[in-house]
């Protein structure tokens, strides 16, 4: 029960890592906001195995990549709990593509969701925040934050906007009370991402990279955001947590063995 008496809203939190968050951090005795853009029959269905466990769970429909629903959000939250001690900020999206033949409009609906989206969540609940005496954001980052990857340009720049304003919101926001760090999740397969290692080439190639030979599940980041919502990370300030079956050090592990 690391969690509980904590309110914590988690936004994109009806399906993949977001519902694994939010279930897992429920189990901890937490109670849970869930945003969602449009599946609301699957935010309801989260909420209500939260509601199985004995936490209370409320769905809020908003569209991150819109201000004013960011806003909107975050207020209709403490309407429904008075108090924010955990900003999951999940919402996001990837478009794959070659870059030359990228638009304007892909471009926008990623930068717009993923990184914009995350800003100003974070921003209005940091005001929230701030008068009611601290509280934690947390970042969803990934491993393509650091790590580039073919054919997803847009989603790449996003997340490293994203490590770059986790820094910058800790620095601004530790005086406040205020713990901000960040998720980075390597290849986590979720309902998405299951098309895309469909191929048995495909999944092949993938594996090979990946030291535990196997593809992250929602639930593997689980423990690591309980810990940045916890105490436990009161000395946190400003870090992103990779969980990604050591692709990171394998690709060193590659460059030596070419020498």
């Amino acid at each position: 029960m690391k969690l509980e008496n904590k309110s914590i809203l988690v936004t994109g939190g009806s399906r993949g890592i977001g519902r694994a968050i939010a279930i897992g951090m429920a189990k901890e005795g937490a109670d849970i906001g869930i945003s969602y853009v449009n599946k609301k029959e699957k935010a309801l269905e989260v909420a209500q195995e939260i509601k199985n466990m004995g936490s209370k769970a409320v769905v809020i429909q908003a569209d991150v990549s819109k201000v004013s629903e960011c806003y909107g959000l975050i207020d209709e939250f403490f309407k429904k709990f008075s108090k924010m001690d955990v900003l999951v900020n999940n919402a996001g999206i990837c478009i794959l593509g070659k870059f030359t033949n990228s638009t304007e409009q892909d471009y926008d609906r990623v930068m717009n969701t993923n990184l914009k989206g995350e800003f100003f969540c974070a921003q209005a609940a940091a005001k929230k925040m701030i008068k009611q005496g601290g509280g934690t954001i947390i970042n969803m980052s990934s491993l393509n934050g650091i790590v580039g990857e073919p054919d997803q340009c847009a989603y790449n720049a996003s997340k490293g906007g994203i490590n770059m304003i986790t820094k910058s919101l800790a620095l601004e926001l530790a005086g406040y009370n205020i713990k901000v760090n960040g998720l980075g999740p390597g290849f986590i397969v979720t309902e998405a991402a299951e098309e895309d290692v469909a191929d048995a080439e495909v999944r092949r190639e993938y594996l090979q990279n990946i030291p535990l030979h196997r593809f992250g599940k929602p639930e593997d980041v689980v423990g690591a955001a309980v810990f940045l919502a916890s105490s436990d990370s009161d000395y946190f300030v400003g870090q992103t947590l990779y969980m990604d079956g050591g692709i990171m050090i394998q690709q060193f592990r590659e460059m030596r063995d070419k020498r």
